[in-house]
């Protein structure tokens, strides 16, 4: 909305709506914190006056009592037996902290058992580092003295028993160990003979290199016997063809594996038939050359070769064969061995693995074995020391100034626990408050448009609205034609799909200003250049005319007579453009008046005023009478007015209830402020404006379940600006009238309305 410059909206707790919340209620926020922090002040003084504190302290040095770079050096299993070699700074801390160490300080040196634990504090002097401060706060600067000396010594001498016991049960961890490991030892070593013993071998490495070696050598010979069978087979092809072998011919022939040559073999055989042979060939040859072929000594010579060949041919066949059967037989043997050779030799690796995992066992339960011996006498040689592994690296010292209060500390922490309690009560007490007090707040509750918000302007009750506004300051002015032009902009485009010309102003309870509103926005509209007519549809108690200055002799009540004159002699002109139709004299029964279908027909009159842009009727408060029902029967709409920061939340509800089921069209709400805005540089109008019932007709003046309703004689704005005592006066009685309860309002408005049917 253009115009809600004047409306502070306050609907949440963001940093701008608490700043308003905390300027609404001032009273309370400066309760609340000028308590808290004049308490925090006068506890802080009284301390450091009375119970000072004083403060001492040093640094230690801490590392595990086994952490000392031994880890790296030790073996496996006295890594194990130095278990939770690392600084837990976080346990060490409460550790130092504990009673288990201050408690029997402070019996020692007669201090009451958790004295110590209150005032001892432990924490890192940097993070990542083994460096502790200790601090003591303490109210006597000797005593604290001794304190802390006495602290530094207790936490050394408790470092070195906390080494003493890890070493202790590392060593107990170790002579558990040995029966396992010396056990483990001996059942390797057995099962080492026994694998030994099992496979007739000492090393199974030796082993496979002796087969090895076997193997090549049969594998030589059996090249060697395959070429003796060759050549066997090559004199037998010989042989055969008629050759005869010369017991010469292989005189290079050696033995292989003892054996000799093939043509060694056969000439030892048959060499002294071979020579005789060679003898008859010799002396046939000289007869030959000395006698005639056919002579009987060469035939007789040749008779004898001829015996000889076949005999020598078939003795070294046979001799051949012999050789070959032979050779044939080794070389069966050298393959079986052969064979029986490669079966030892594939199961060798298996041996081989086994004899390595033994070996191998062995070793490792060996080392664990010398390793035991040695981390046993080293935790023994080291349990014998004594050197403290703490280290006191800054000494002990303890101040003579008090440190406690820190008085700039303790009233800053008073300031900020001043301004939240302030906050906080101003926040409760603006939750307890059951009225509105932004528009947002009114349209959040209702869900309705709202139109506009009118400001608070300080306008005199006793002069005319013409006058009051000509009193008005350029910028009061300005925002109040401001808001009521956005008023009727919004009245325009509410509908769209038809036109809003006859229109009725109604509230929840009587003294909301809404007479005033609707005289000021006739005059605004006025001055846009627009021609309205207003109407007073309150015929119960006709104010309008006194907002405007005019007479109420006559008005819209002469209507409903028999003999109605004519509408127009009714009309009193304020000005050429704005005419309005007060509401005349006191007629018997409204309600029955307005129900009637005389009322329709005086409204349709009004409506067909041409003449006139708007037609704003005036009607009396919609909770407590249904007069304005009646009248927004025949109207184009009904709009509600509520007021901020007096009415309570629950009447406006109740009357958008009542008005949903009657079937009336409600078109929104407007808000007004008639209190001047203690949260900013808003403006409303706050001008006392006195509206009261008082003929008999269930609300007036005296009226118990209208708590808002004053009379003409009530304290007025100015009044209340004149006397800042009276002001906080009928603030507290708004604020214990918001508080009446709700069931009890309803039954009185019932009687009320009793007594209305009565009168009629």
């Amino acid at each position: 909305m253009p115009a809600q410059a004047a409306v502070q909206d306050e609907t949440g707790l963001s940093i701008g709506n608490l700043w308003t919340i905390i300027r609404r209620r001032n009273i309370w926020f400066g309760l609340g914190f000028g308590v808290v922090f004049t308490s925090v002040g006068v506890i802080s003084v009284a301390q450091w006056i009375f119970k000072p504190e004083y403060s001492g302290g040093f640094q230690l040095l801490v590392r595990d009592p086994l952490a000392e770079g031994q880890g790296q050096k030790s073996s496996h299993l006295a890594s194990l037996a130095r278990v939770n070699t690392s600084v837990d700074v976080p346990n060490l801390v409460e550790v130092l902290r504990s009673p288990m160490l201050l408690s029997p300080l402070a019996k020692q040196l007669g201090l009451p058992q958790n004295s110590l634990q209150r005032k001892v504090s432990v924490g890192l002097a940097s993070k990542d580092s083994d460096v502790l401060n200790v601090t003591l706060l303490w109210n006597n600067p000797k005593q604290g003295k001794l304190l802390i000396e006495a602290l530094a010594k207790d936490y050394l001498d408790y470092s070195l028993r906390r080494r003493k016991e890890k070493l202790n049960q590392g060593l107990q961890f170790l002579d558990e160990q040995a029966p396992g490991l010396q056990q483990r030892v001996f059942q390797l070593q057995e099962e080492l003979a026994t694998f030994r013993s099992t496979n007739t071998m000492l090393a199974p490495e030796d082993q496979s290199r002796m087969l090895e070696e076997s193997r090549a050598g049969l594998e030589k010979e059996l090249r060697s016997l395959s070429q003796t069978e060759a050549q066997l087979e090559g004199l037998l092809a010989m042989v055969q063809s008629g050759q005869l072998v010369s017991p010469f011919q292989n005189p290079s022939s050696t033995s292989v594996s003892g054996l000799e040559s093939p043509a060694a073999n056969i000439q030892s055989n048959f060499s002294p038939l071979f020579s005789e042979l060679v003898q008859v060939e010799g002396e046939l040859a000289k007869v030959q050359s000395s006698f005639r072929s056919d002579s009987p000594l060469a035939q007789s010579l040749r008779a004898r070769r001829d015996q000889l060949r076949p005999l020598l041919q078939r003795r070294e066949q046979d001799a051949i064969l012999s050789a070959l059967q032979v050779n044939r037989v080794q070389q069966q043997k050298m393959q079986n061995q052969f064979s029986s050779l490669g079966a030892e030799f594939r199961r060798n690796p298996d041996l081989i693995k086994t004899y390595e995992a033994l070996q191998q066992r062995l070793a490792v339960a060996t080392e664990n074995l010398g390793s035991y011996l040695k981390a046993r006498e080293s935790f023994r040689l080291e349990v014998a020391q004594s050197t403290v592994p703490w280290q006191v690296i800054s000494p002990p010292r303890f101040s003579d100034s008090p440190v406690e209060p820190d008085l700039k500390k303790r009233l800053f922490m008073g300031l900020l626990l001043g301004l939240a309690a302030g906050t906080g009560v101003s926040i409760l007490r603006d939750k307890l408050d059951r009225v509105f007090h932004s528009s947002l707040e009114v349209e959040d509750l209702l869900k309705l448009p709202l139109l506009t918000g009118v400001p608070y302007l300080p306008l005199n009750s006793d002069n005319p609205i013409a006058e009051s506004i000509k009193e008005l300051e350029p910028e009061e002015l300005f925002i109040l034609r401001e808001s009521l032009r956005s008023f009727y902009q919004s009245l325009r485009t509410l509908r769209a799909n038809r036109t809003l010309r006859v229109v009725a102003i109604t509230s929840s309870a009587a003294g909301e200003g809404k007479t005033t509103t609707t005289a000021l926005l006739g005059q605004t509209l006025v001055d846009m250049g627009m021609k309205v007519l207003l109407v007073d549809a309150d015929l119960r108690r006709a104010r309008l005319h006194r907002r405007l200055g005019l007479d109420n002799s006559r008005g819209i009540s002469e209507l409903f007579g028999e003999a109605p004159p004519p509408l127009e002699e009714l009309y009193q002109w304020v000005n050429p453009n704005l005419a309005v139709l007060s509401g005349g004299q006191r007629l018997p029964d409204p309600a029955r008046l307005l129900s009637s279908e005389r009322c329709g027909e005086i409204i349709q009159q009004i409506r067909d005023q041409k003449e006139f842009d708007l037609i704003v009727f005036d009607t009396p408060p919609a909770l407590e009478l249904v007069d304005p029902l009646l009248i927004a029967e025949h109207m184009d709409g009904l709009i509600l007015l509520v007021t901020l920061g007096r009415i309570p939340r629950e009447l406006p509800a109740q009357v958008v209830r009542k008005v949903q089921q009657s079937g009336v069209d409600l078109l929104g709400v407007v808000t007004s402020q008639r209190v001047e805005s203690t949260i900013g540089q808003g403006y409303g109008y706050g001008y006392g404006y006195g509206y009261g019932y008082g003929y008999g007709y269930g609300y007036g003046t005296t009226s118990r379940y209208s708590p808002y309703a004053y009379s003409d004689t009530t304290i007025t704005q100015s009044e209340t600006t004149q006397n800042p005592l009276l002001k906080k006066a009928k603030e507290a009685w708004s604020f214990a009238s918001t508080m009446l309860d709700g069931q009890k309002r309803d039954s009185k408005i019932e009687q009320g309305k009793d007594q209305d049917n009565q009168d009629t």
